[in-house]
């Protein structure tokens, strides 16, 4: 079964580019434009292997997101990106842990190679 990934982000070409590259790793993707959007699937059954979220989004921060995913122990592996790095967005996404701090723009192919450390390869591999 292939790994699940949730892409949070409202930035159009980026979303696609990264989707398209991990639906060719074999990653089942869902995409959502909000943080409102983003909750009606972090909190859904089954959980993500993944969440990849954006932390400017629009209504609600992507910190915002990741706190209530704690708080009610969301077990996905998380990956917080921004264009806007901050001291504190840096040490409040520490403090909660996120697996990855992601500052934009990233490199692609690492980002794969990070995303396949954390919750393995996507399932195209074909097992022997």
């Amino acid at each position: 079964m292939p790994k699940s990934v949730l892409i949070v982000d409202d930035e159009k070409l980026l979303v696609r580019t990264l989707s398209n590259a991990l639906k060719e790793a074999g990653y089942k993707i869902t995409i959502a434009g909000s943080a409102e959007q983003a909750e009606k699937h972090v909190f859904g059954d089954p959980p993500f292997d993944l969440i990849i979220l954006d932390n400017r989004l629009p209504k609600e921060s992507g910190i915002e997101v990741v706190k209530r995913a704690r708080e009610r122990s969301v077990r996905s592996k998380l990956i917080l990106m921004t264009a806007y790095e901050t001291p504190e967005v840096k040490a409040e996404a520490k403090r909660l842990k996120v697996d990855r701090y992601l500052k934009k723009p990233f490199d692609l192919t690492a980002l794969l190679e990070e995303i396949e450390s954390l919750i393995g390869p996507g399932g195209n591999s074909s097992a022997g």
